[in-house]
């Protein structure tokens, strides 16, 4: 009898884990595009904007002191933030329990009753709260390093926890957990049929003079990359469809510069420090420029576009960031990871070069915001990359268009060349460029683009109007698509007017071009017939070519966002 009964409570719960597993398993497979997570902390004061994220989650929560309950950090605050569900009811809105220093972690998990308890109160507050899950940040499993206690069993019953709060919570609702980087301290097959995914904290691997957060190995980086920690994760046995890998707001520095300095305030003294790119490990860092030594390494658009491009290569289930409020008044790094990684349910795939930042950084930073806007309503979504790397026949062939927004037509490797070639030329998508696409030339020790120079009519740049000037465009082919609704003569605001060698006329079908005696202020660098809007109409691929593109204040000029919106119109249609 005693058998019997033992081999009926092993059935069961088999039964029980292979419930909870399925479970699991269809509650990712509703996630149609990659998901964003965005750690919004109690303290800050910043209210989340939910366009840039699938779900918050909120730090923090904490093991009462009692072993047997959850304590909530600044409660009203993340009321405030449910309420935010109102305005996006898709948004999923998250409790994390747990964090640097946090305790009472290993006292609570080694005992039955006060963790079952503890998963009853996390169901009751999830309950109470409208929330849509629990996030468990235990740092870490068997580990005293942030001060907290520990014991050998921790792994253990680390993994009882997490059945407890499955069963606790029922299949409705969400149980993540924030791993470290390393895959340590867990044992991820154990927990696989209770979780519905892994946030991988991918920052904190090192100290200046190496990167935190490298997304592959350089002479730079620590001992762990982001690439490095998604590798471990998934020999630990976590499938790509449940790791979401995450990135820093923020950068570390040490003795000869603040540590732990959110991206708003990095940089702020560029008198002292110089701003350096690791081609290799794929992110940023400073260097102080009297010693040359490296003091901060950190993040910025350009390495957070590279992380996604990552993400997105692996088939990972989306990334994450600590933490929200770390980034600056423009977005700039909320917008990067919104734009890469949110759009996988459109119809239309949309390809967008930036350089990000420098003179043209407004025209970039407005260009990218209306973009998303303009997706909403035409049912494309946008992916940005900010150099040439990705690119292949393969990375292209997931694009109706390609957007060179503010992209030099040098710094392409070969490869990235004859993808583009190819592209243009068999018609496998559209094109529209802008201002930088024709800096042809000799430039930065690259040599001139032949094929580029031709597709842009056999130009080369010569010059252009420094002081920048408004321009009187007229339109000359009124029945182009690109031009319909458009003016017969507009003002562009505040542009550089390029100039080439020759005008690219005879080789080009031209839109529209610029009265040069209408420059306010007046300007004598001129080249007389200057097309400034054509299309290159011997390739298969539907093109258009702005020459335009320095200032958002095109973006509050009503006849450039029409020819924009009509570019993208006309070029996707094809491919429709």
């Amino acid at each position: 009898m005693k058998t019997l009964k033992t081999m009926i409570a092993i059935l069961l719960t088999i039964l029980t884990a292979c419930s909870n597993k399925q479970t699991s398993q269809e509650a990712i497979k509703v996630y149609e595009s990659k998901i964003v997570v965005a750690y919004v902390t109690s303290w800050s004061d910043i209210m989340p904007d939910p366009q840039y994220m699938t779900h918050i989650n909120y730090a923090f929560g904490h093991v009462n002191e009692t072993f047997n309950g959850v304590k909530i950090d600044n409660e009203d605050r993340l009321k405030q933030i449910v309420a935010l569900k109102k305005s996006k009811p898709e948004l999923e809105v998250m409790l994390s329990i747990g964090g640097w220093e946090s305790g009472r972690f290993s006292e609570m998990a080694a005992d039955s009753t006060c963790r079952q308890a503890f998963a009853n109160d996390c169901r009751k507050i999830v309950d109470r709260l409208n929330l849509d899950g629990v996030d468990i940040d235990w740092e870490y499993p068997t580990s005293s390093a942030a001060g907290i206690s520990s014991s050998p069993d921790d792994t253990h019953n680390f993994t009882l926890l997490m059945r407890d709060l499955r069963n606790a919570l029922g299949t409705s609702k969400r149980l993540t957990l924030a791993s470290e980087a390393s895959a340590k301290f867990i044992d991820f097959k154990a927990i696989l049929p209770y979780i519905d995914f892994v946030n991988i904290m991918a920052y904190d691997m090192a100290n200046a003079p190496k990167h935190h957060s490298a997304l592959y190995p350089s002479e730079h980086s620590g001992q762990l990359t982001s690439s490095q920690a998604v590798e471990a994760h998934l020999k630990a046995g976590i499938p790509p469809s449940m790791l979401v890998l995450g990135m820093p707001f923020y950068g570390r520095g040490g003795a000869d510069y603040p540590n732990f300095q959110d991206f708003k305030e990095t940089g702020k003294d560029n008198k002292r420090f110089e701003e350096k790119w690791d081609s290799i490990a794929q992110v940023p860092y400073l260097i102080d420029k009297e010693s040359g030594k490296f003091v901060f390494g950190f993040e910025n658009a350009h390495s957070l576009a590279s992380k996604c491009n990552y993400i997105l290569e692996q088939d990972l289930l989306g990334g994450m960031y600590w933490d929200y409020s770390g980034d600056n008044e423009q977005n700039e790094l909320r917008s990067t990871v919104a734009n890469n990684l949110l759009s996988k349910t459109h119809k239309s795939k949309v390809l967008v070069l930036t350089e990000r930042g420098g003179q043209h950084g407004s025209f970039t930073d407005a260009g990218l915001k209306w973009l998303n806007e303009e997706g909403k309503k035409k049912g494309f979504s946008i992916t940005e990359i900010n150099n040439a790397s990705p690119i292949t026949e393969k990375y292209l062939s997931q694009f109706s268009l390609i957007i060179q927004l503010d992209f030099p037509p040098y710094t392409w490797s070969e490869e990235a060349q004859k993808a583009f070639i190819n592209y243009i030329d068999q018609g496998l998508g559209g094109w529209i460029g802008f201002h930088h696409a024709t800096l042809l030339g000799e430039f930065d020790g690259y040599p001139m683009w032949q094929w580029f120079s031709d597709f842009m009519g056999g130009i080369r740049f010569q010059n252009y109007i420094a002081t920048l000037a408004d321009g009187t465009v007229k339109t000359e082919d009124a029945a182009h698509p690109v031009m319909q609704g458009v003016p017969t003569s507009f003002v562009i605001p505040d542009d550089e007017w390029y100039t080439y060698d020759k005008t690219p006329r005879p080789q080009v079908h031209v839109l529209a071009s610029v009265d040069e005696s209408t420059y306010v202020p007046a300007s004598d660098i001129k080249m007389g017939d200057h097309p400034v809007v054509w299309t290159n109409d011997t390739k298969k691929a539907r093109n258009v070519y702005f020459q335009f593109g320095h200032t958002a204040e095109l973006y509050a000029t009503p006849a450039f966002t029409q020819m924009f919106s009509n570019a993208i119109r006309w070029a996707l249609e094809r491919q429709e």
